[in-house]
């Protein structure tokens, strides 16, 4: 899986335990995807469980490219 500096070298630091299966997930079997208008990144939002919330991944035009990652408190499916 491709990631952009910026996920590896800060939001992994910051949340060490998003798991590359999560990711894997979101952008494999996504409950929803929406292209960013301002920047054309794609988000992509999957229940996590072991989380207990829908986790959003962000990746760059591609779609493939992970450039961030978070549990999304505001995203209702």
């Amino acid at each position: 899986m491709e990631t952009t500096d910026y996920f590896r070298n800060d939001v992994m630091v910051k949340r060490p335990y998003i798991k590359t299966e999560w990711l894997t997930l979101a952008l494999s079997s996504p409950l929803r995807t929406e292209t960013q208008a301002d920047d054309g990144r794609v988000r992509h939002w999957v229940w996590i469980e072991e989380l207990g919330r829908y986790l959003r991944v962000v990746t760059l035009e591609d779609g493939t490219t992970v450039h961030n990652a978070f549990p999304d408190r505001r995203f209702t499916p």
